[in-house]
């Protein structure tokens, strides 16, 4: 009986493990999806980190900084359809750190390239995100369209503080 109890346990551990295997994927590393492009935690913690350090007065927090990962490439197309495209050496030139990862890259030439949208009186159109399949990870909001950005959103269960309780 003893050898069937150790084998049921065993069976037990191996079930266990075979369906957790799959908790270090993608899925659980995934900040946001954008019409199926998936934008990791890692790459936004990493562009974060970079930027923060390279551009101190910025203070990114991590939704600021995936609220940009998911506008970079509709502000990089709407600045090539402009006629005004941003490169990556344009941006690596700008960088004041070492050796920008390509997601900080991402970021800082979608920044730039908005930056010379606004100054050529060009605006971004809200029609370009109020269209796209925004699947944000609820740790960072929820993607609200009419901004093209990140709300924080309290959980139905959550009651906020009040000065009275």
């Amino acid at each position: 009986m003893t050898l069937t109890v150790r084998r049921a346990s065993a069976a037990l551990a191996l079930g266990v493990a075979l369906a957790t295997a799959g908790c270090g994927s993608i899925e659980a590393n995934r900040a946001a999806t954008v019409d199926g492009r998936v934008i990791t935690e890692t790459e936004v913690h990493t562009a974060q980190s970079e930027i923060n350090e390279a551009y101190p007065q910025a203070n990114l927090v991590a939704s600021d900084v995936l609220t940009r990962l998911i506008r970079a490439p509709y502000i990089l197309d709407l600045a090539a359809e402009q006629g005004a495209p941003l490169s990556v050496s344009v941006a690596e030139a700008a960088f004041p750190g070492k050796d920008p990862s390509p997601v900080t890259i991402e970021v800082l030439r979608a920044e730039l390239a908005a930056q010379n949208l606004q100054q050529s009186g060009v605006e971004i159109p809200v029609q370009t995100f109020a269209d796209l399949q925004v699947d944000v990870n609820p740790r960072y909001g929820e993607f609200d369209p009419q901004t093209a950005s990140l709300a924080t959103t309290l959980p139905e269960w959550v009651t906020p503080f009040s000065a009275d309780q």
